[in-house]
């Protein structure tokens, strides 16, 4: 005979049949203890979220498509949700990026230094950061040629046309003050294509009856991939720099191309174990895809490299 006290949600009063509410959701659960339950419970939590992250990092770098099958099938409480796990590394992804741009402040005092610094500075940003200043370079060159004594801003008051001039030859000073600023505005732009990518996946996939928000998912876990593994392949470009020893440099450049490399075989993958169609629909649907979202990528990366200079 069960002899054990029945126990009613604090929330709703209703009557339990387990820690959580059958009618409101809430836990069963006291968050007024001593501090030995806090820090308990804490560390308890971060390990529960440590073994969360690394049961979603090896499968989402190493087997396409699978973390996105699984959550759709329902399978989701071992991994990181698809969103937060993108607003995590998308944090983390763009703050490595600024990070790994020198430092560009200069020294007046000893010019033939700040030439010398200068040149390798600009070597190391074009090695691991292919075309980014030369846009933002060519753009700043183009204006100050078409308008030697400044941008031709006669639509703004005079007081206002002198400040936007005065700010255009402070960027051309200093470039890394757009670059920040490009930075700081590239997750927004990110996240903003994510939908449009998802769209496009919806509009490809348009026979396979599935909701956008499936597509929504696999978009996530793409751009995380992505995102994740530059990091990796600008990291390995580094530590390639950085070795003395030329056997241990060429087999961490082997591993900088396999990383290179692994990104559009990955997504080309992603999309054939996803959604489970012919290896001729899948190459033709990936072209289209990749076609259609580098146009508009591309496109989105120019204006905000015109954003960065009018705003930085």
């Amino acid at each position: 005979m069960d002899t054990s006290e029945q126990r009613y949600c604090d929330n709703c009063h209703s009557a339990l049949q387990g820690e959580f509410c059958h009618h409101c959701g809430q836990e069963k659960k006291s968050y007024i203890r001593n501090i030995s339950g806090v820090v308990t419970e804490f560390f308890g939590e971060f390990s529960n979220w440590d073994t969360r992250l690394w049961r979603t990092l090896v499968p989402l770098w190493f087997r396409p498509g699978y973390l996105s099958r699984r959550y759709v099938d329902g399978h989701r409480v071992p991994y990181v949700p698809p969103l937060r796990l993108y607003l995590f590394t998308s944090i983390i992804a763009f703050l490595i990026f600024a990070k790994l741009l020198p430092d560009t402040s200069t020294d007046l005092s000893n010019a033939d230094e700040v030439v010398m610094q200068q040149a390798e500075d600009a070597a190391a940003i074009n090695t691991k950061m292919p075309g980014l200043v030369n846009e933002i370079s060519s753009e700043i060159d183009k204006s100050r040629e078409e308008s030697p004594n400044g941008l031709d801003a006669s639509f703004l008051p005079d007081e206002a046309e002198q400040e936007f001039n005065a700010k255009l030859d402070a960027i051309i000073a200093n470039p890394k003050l757009a670059i920040n600023k490009f930075f700081s505005l590239a997750p927004q732009m990110m996240f903003l294509l994510l939908p449009i990518f998802a769209l496009l996946l919806k509009l490809l996939y348009i026979r396979s009856n599935r909701y956008y928000m499936e597509h929504l998912i696999v978009a996530l876990h793409s751009h995380s991939f992505i995102l994740q593994m530059s990091v990796i392949y600008l990291g390995l470009g580094l530590l390639q720099n950085s070795i003395g020893w030329n056997w241990l440099a060429t087999i961490v450049g082997w591993l900088e191309t396999a990383a290179f490399w692994w990104i559009p075989l990955y997504l080309l993958l992603c999309q054939k174990f996803y959604y489970r169609q012919r290896w001729g629909k899948t190459l033709l649907k990936f072209w289209l895809t990749s076609s259609i979202y580098n146009v508009l990528f591309f496109s989105a990366v120019m204006g905000l490299i015109v954003l960065s200079i009018l705003w930085a």
